[in-house]
């Protein structure tokens, strides 16, 4: 059973992946995303495999929470998502290894294997997110005040985000702020 602080934090992880705002996160949200990343990385039309690679995303996840099969995935069906995946653990390991990994791949553009604070602000604009709440949020997220986050880093954060219940921990924060 997810904890309310857990509801809390997955609900604004899923307004992030619901580009369009209407309730449901669907293949044109995906779409949406892909199109913003390759105007970021300024490429071409299904270049480096970017389209393909978000609709793969995509098909895994309608076909895992999509339970109504109705062609998208609301709130209630994203958090029941969450909860399996939260239970096992090697899902869980999965789960977080694909988006530390699509992060890395994507946005660790000076290939540095850490996540500055401008290619942060990349990753939460792509998402349609402010810079400035980009900033704010990067802030608390480098504990070690270096300017960058590494995977390793990043691996803590996600575990604290997705399965800690600590209100505290600064892993909260990695989709922005949630209302507590």
């Amino acid at each position: 059973m997810l904890s309310d602080l857990q509801t809390k934090k997955l609900t604004r992880y899923f307004q992030v992946y619901d580009i369009d705002d209407d309730g449901r996160i669907e293949a044109s949200d995906f779409a949406r995303i892909e199109e913003n990343v390759r105007i970021l990385h300024g490429e071409s039309s299904g270049s480096n495999g970017l389209a393909e690679a978000y609709a793969t995303l995509w098909l895994r996840l309608s076909s895992a929470a999509d339970g109504d099969r109705d062609g998208g995935v609301d709130l209630d069906e994203w958090l029941a998502y969450w909860q399996l995946a939260l239970e096992d653990d090697t899902r869980f390991e999965q789960e977080v290894e694909a988006i530390n990994d699509r992060l890395f791949s994507i946005f660790d553009t000076d290939e540095s294997e850490s996540i500055g604070r401008a290619e942060f602000a990349d990753f939460y604009g792509v998402f349609g997110l402010p810079v400035s709440l980009a900033e704010a949020v990067f802030t608390e997220l480098d504990t070690d005040g270096d300017g960058a986050i590494s995977r390793t880093e990043l691996n803590s954060i996600s575990r604290q985000f997705f399965r800690g219940d600590d209100s505290e921990k600064v892993g909260n924060m990695l989709f922005g702020p949630f209302g507590l």
